[in-house]
């Protein structure tokens, strides 16, 4: 392919500002909320909310501005994902912030992969399944996959999805784990998806028989956890020359923290209309109930708070970033999620049994902050003994290889 053939569209002539993107957020969040029951009996969200976030121009918050984009910052995406999340739809806000985000993860890949998604449309979606479940073979000119890949996100909606492989190679004693751009027409799809939390999410299992990838869909996942990927060479904006794992814990946290605020506002409101049965005293008057509330309502600013910090942190160490950095990012975003889980945990218990209902908004973000905290991404475990580790001058432990 030609230098010309692979020129990039012209950046926009006005690029909204992260004030009017963040508007146009919370102008859409009411839509969702009215879906939302319908969404997770039907476990997807629906496909005029996917339009309606496209329509809204938020897909384009990371994407380079070369490619049609705003090259908006991390913490523009992580604002848009929380008034999303206050619809208390977690599973809308999880999946339309990752087609935001998957945007620039595709700026990674190599120039011809950017090509081949963007010169065709610049509103293209992109799913992901990163785990390396299926079988990946070497060869000639590029990969073939084959196996299944779950836990594929708005797969449903989405003209792309790139995919998590092993790659081995004769002489080398690691294999090299790789992201693989594949179309969805390729991709048979597996309706696995019934799970207790995100239920509207979609996250079907995408099946790949024996699919060929050329070499320049892929990529090499250590280019993008150590700052160096191909596509960081030619989008110079530092939101693509920053450690990928460090700060993309952001879009993980974001509807997790709109959520739980959601839910926090829901409860406050319902609470005021309400009165223990057998007494008829106000639940709002009673003391252990605005204790409880005091204590959720610091823990999910605590929350939000540390994850601030380390955006801002982020942002000033963007191209460079320390092992220091590195790590502590990791254990600020990781304990800002169990923070949220936790208030959470203790929301749902003052709620009583009528907050279970399937129409109450606290018990099915309960559920969806739950499922968020279970990624593997935000497991408390392996930040922390990392940064333990290297507090005591230890290095990194050796088997989580993506840190």
């Amino acid at each position: 392919m030609s230098v010309a053939e692979l020129r990039p569209a012209a950046a926009p002539d006005k690029i909204p500002s992260a004030d009017e993107l963040i508007g146009r957020a919370r102008a859409l969040a009411p839509k969702l909320r009215e879906r939302a029951l319908k969404a997770e009996r039907d476990r997807e969200i629906p496909r005029e909310s996917v339009e309606e976030f496209i329509d809204a121009g938020l897909i384009h918050t990371l994407r380079p501005k070369r490619w049609g984009g705003y090259e908006h910052d991390h913490e523009v995406a992580f604002d848009i994902a929380i008034e999303l999340g206050k619809s208390t739809c977690a599973s809308s806000s999880w999946v339309l912030n990752y087609l935001a985000d998957h945007a620039c993860m595709l700026a990674h890949f190599p120039e011809e992969a950017q090509h081949d998604v963007w010169s065709q449309n610049q509103a293209a979606c992109i799913a992901t399944s990163a785990a390396p479940t299926g079988k990946v073979t070497v060869v000639p000119g590029g990969y073939r996959l084959d196996g299944r890949w779950s836990w594929c996100s708005g797969l449903r909606h989405s003209q792309w999805i790139m995919i998590g492989g092993l790659a081995f190679r004769p002489g080398e004693d690691h294999p090299d784990m790789r992201l693989y751009l594949v179309p969805v027409s390729q991709v048979k799809e597996d309706d696995t998806w019934y799970c207790a939390g995100l239920r509207a999410t979609g996250s079907v299992t995408a099946v790949l028989d024996d699919v060929f990838v050329p070499e320049h869909r892929s990529v090499s996942f250590s280019t993008l956890r150590d700052a160096c990927s191909p596509g960081s060479k030619v989008n110079t904006n530092p939101i693509y020359r920053t450690p990928f794992i460090a700060v993309h814990s952001y879009a993980l946290l974001g509807p997790a923290l709109g959520a739980a605020r959601g839910a926090y506002a829901d409860f406050v409101e319902w609470t005021r209309q309400r009165y223990l049965t057998y007494t008829q005293l106000a639940i709002a008057q009673h003391v252990p109930v605005q204790l409880k509330v005091a204590e959720i309502g610091a823990q999910i600013d605590a929350a939000e708070l540390l994850a601030r910090r380390s955006l801002a942190t982020a942002r000033k160490d963007y191209s460079g970033m320390t092992m220091p950095t590195r790590t502590l990012l990791r254990r600020d975003f990781t304990f800002a999620m169990r923070l949220l889980r936790d208030a959470m945990e203790e929301l749902i218990k003052i709620s009583g049994s009528s907050g279970l209902m399937e129409n109450n908004s606290v018990q099915r973000c309960w559920r969806d902050v739950h499922a968020i905290s279970s990624h593997v991404v935000m497991n408390w475990d392996v930040p922390a003994e990392n940064f333990g580790r290297a507090e005591f001058g230890l290095p990194l432990n050796p088997a989580y290889p993506m840190f």
